[in-house]
């Protein structure tokens, strides 16, 4: 169903661009129930064992994963429910195929490996680094499913490596694809494994251990300091807050954010939250105000659509139903509860007041938060019941509830009242199903499904956090800091892109409003793509983004953004070192830059900036500088692109230059041998890098 009208549009003073946003249903998510076959689910299903004595207690978990590769260091672990060392990790999918034909495939890495297809063992051996171990007769795969396993099996450290690749009749050797490799979706042993993990993530969320400590380990202490989050500082807040709204809050967090990992308190009266929220508006100073200009609101609806900020939220005036639609945020309270001047504040720097924010650093210029700051605040928002408070009465709740053991406040903090992990009971206080097994305890009104995969972890909670597990860790924040929002994923499009692609239905969308548009990447490939050092730069902000034309911001992510790097690098197989710098040929070279020129090679000078030399003529869209690539790219990646661009991402504008059996049309260039053209051109931009 399509709307049109001007009343559902509610009446949007933008361009009718803008507006095309907001003219179409979003289609479901392709990996939703509607749109993935029942009894199917992308991805293999692997189980992973700790190895060890015979009499040891047995530690398995399974999980479903993206990509048949793995890279675990010595002291992590391929499971937080696995301890560090000697482990085997078994791989199981179904290789969908169009057609019969024959594959090779190789295997590197480090341990040893068994890979069986369709029942009959294809390939197995012992890994060294640097000697893969190759078929030497091609396998001969059926059209249609096509069963394989890996047992892949560490060496006795745990300090395990494989990468599985394999090669067709039309393409040399590269990664399985994720979207041909599926397994059951209704798997019992996935299931209730990755009910474990999303247990795990609840318990960091929402910050049980700062009232529910191990008895034998700090909280602080835990791997990635998950457990050490802790609230906003409160000591500001009525220089921030408006004090209506924090009563309103209190009273019920989830009616305005269902994710909210503020649980509701047990208070005895309203009364009593109107006490508590004059305290907390009565500190520190209000905020300096700030003057919005007369457009400012108009330019901020723009800006919120090409920061593609409508990826993880509902526009203000829009109806939060519409939050269904990628699991995104409504923002139809924020005139409640923010300060103007403290918004702006917010916008440009979320962590000021807190750390562990979830929302990312976008380093918006002080005119972008102005702008968005007058849009948000510009919708008309309905009034919150108001009614005076007791601010010393208030104080005396504070410390009662203890809301100090999450929220920095200058109130003395009361013996624990809380039970220790050890001695939590599963079925009562915060994970209480019913009200009168909850009592006083806090409702963070978890569904019956998260209910059950927390009280699961609680066996696992003393030890699971404080495990070194990267893989796990990108896996669990990939969906929690809303990645995909963004940035497509194993052939699935952002949210923003299909919410872009049913507002182009209605009326085309101006390039800097559609992700696909601006070449917005996938991230199905990243961990094998870019040096490891390199996407560590970048998420921590330290690098500038190789695609200056794009409206869209990578936000930075302070706290978390190193270890989701480290995992997205080891899920791909690789461990943390970038690859080595090796001096270029010189001769190599010299046709590398013939290659790379207009008229004399492919003209990638066309589209590219070399350095300082700006691109000669730009189609559609200009492309990364050709300088950066010996910085950020993997060799092997490098290569595979140049042969195939399309065959690694379909939304690429890049041409590809090389025939199906490796030749250029540049004959008279190394034979129009195009690996090695383009294996010259590689060399080439290694005498523009500078040296480490």
């Amino acid at each position: 169903m399509v709307l049109r009208s001007s009343a559902v549009l509610f009446a949007w003073a933008l361009s009718a661009a803008s507006l095309s946003w907001f003219g179409a249903e979003v289609p479901p998510d392709p990996q939703g129930p509607q749109g993935a076959a029942a009894s199917l689910a992308r991805g293999a299903v692997v189980t992973f064992e700790r190895r060890g004595p015979a009499d040891a207690r047995p530690e398995v978990h399974v999980q479903r994963a993206r990509l048949l590769s793995l890279a675990v260091e010595r002291g992590e672990t391929p499971s937080p429910f696995l301890s560090p060392g000697w482990f085997r990790a078994s791989y199981r999918a179904t290789v969908t195929l169009p057609v019969r034909d024959r594959y090779r495939f190789r295997v590197e890495g480090r341990g040893s490996f068994k890979l069986t297809l369709n029942g009959e063992v294809a390939l197995e051996g012992a890994l060294r680094p640097g000697k893969p171990v190759e078929s030497k007769e091609p396998s001969k795969l059926k059209k249609g499913g096509n069963e394989l396993q890996l047992d892949f099996e560490s060496p006795a450290m745990g300090d395990g490596q494989f990468r599985l690749l394999w090669s067709g009749p039309d393409f040399g050797f590269e990664p399985i694809a994720p979207e041909v490799l599926s397994s059951p979706a209704a798997d019992a042993a996935v299931l209730a494994g990755e009910r474990l993990s999303r247990g795990q993530q609840l318990f960091a969320e929402r910050r049980c251990a700062r009232c529910h400590e191990p008895a034998e380990r700090r909280i602080g202490e835990s791997a990635y300091g998950e457990l050490d989050m802790a609230g906003p500082d409160l000591r500001n807040a009525g220089g921030r807050l408006h004090r209506d709204w924090i009563a309103a809050w209190l009273r019920a967090p989830h009616e305005f954010r269902p994710d909210a990992t503020m649980p509701k308190f047990a208070f005895g009266s309203d009364q009593e939250l109107h006490d508590v929220a004059a305290y907390l508006a009565g500190l520190g100073a209000p905020q300096a105000g700030v003057e919005f200009p007369a457009d400012a609101a108009t330019h901020g609806a723009e800006r919120f659509l090409q920061l593609g900020c409508v990826a993880c939220h509902v526009p203000p005036e829009r109806d939060r139903k519409e939050a269904s639609v990628g699991d995104r945020i409504a923002l139809d309270y924020v005139p409640q509860k923010w300060q103007p001047g403290a918004l702006v504040d917010y916008l440009q720097d979320p962590r000021r007041d807190f750390p562990h924010v979830r929302m990312p650093d976008l380093r918006l210029s002080r005119d972008d938060a102005i702008q968005l700051a007058a849009y948000l605040l510009k919708t008309p928002a309905a009034a919150l019941p108001a009614q005076a408070g007791d601010a010393d009465r208030g104080r005396r709740i504070v410390q009662q509830q203890g809301c100090a053991v999450c929220h920095a406040l200058e109130v003395p903090l009361d013996e624990r009242r809380a039970p220790r992990l050890d001695n939590l009971h599963a079925d009562h206080g915060c994970l209480a199903e019913k009200d009168k097994e909850r009592g006083k305890a806090p409702d963070h009104s978890l569904s019956a499904d998260d209910l059950l995969a927390v009280r699961e972890f609680l066996p696992f909670a003393k030890d699971a956090p404080f495990r070194r597990a990267p893989i796990d860790f990108a896996r669990r924040h990939l969906v929690a800091e809303r990645c995909t929002a963004c940035h497509g994923l194993d052939g699935n499009p952002s949210v923003w892109a299909r919410l872009a692609e049913q507002a182009s239905a209605v009326q085309p969308l101006p390039p800097n409003q559609d992700p696909r548009a601006q070449g917005v990447p996938a991230l199905t490939w990243i961990g094998s793509k870019l040096q490891p050092s390199w996407i560590q730069r970048f998420v921590l902000g330290q690098e500038k983004s190789p695609r200056p034309w794009l409206t869209a911001r990578m936000p930075v992510f302070h706290v978390r953004g190193e270890a989701i790097s480290a995992g997205l690098v080891r899920e791909h197989g690789y461990g943390p070192q970038d690859e080595p710098q090796v001096a270029a040929d010189a001769q190599s070279a010299i046709h590398g830059e013939r290659l790379v020129q207009a008229g004399t090679g492919f003209g990638c000078v066309q589209c590219h900036a070399l350095g300082d030399k700006p691109a000669i003529q730009v189609f559609e869209r200009e492309g990364i500088n050709l300088i950066t690539a010996r910085g950020r790219l993997r060799h092997e990646y490098y290569t595979r692109w140049l042969l195939d661009p399309m065959r690694i991402d379909p939304d690429s504008r890049m041409t590809k230059y090389a025939d199906n059996k490796g030749h250029t049309a540049w004959t008279d260039v190394l034979g129009g041998d195009a690996a090695a053209q383009f294996e010259a051109i590689w060399q080439f931009l290694g005498t523009k890098l500078p040296r480490r």
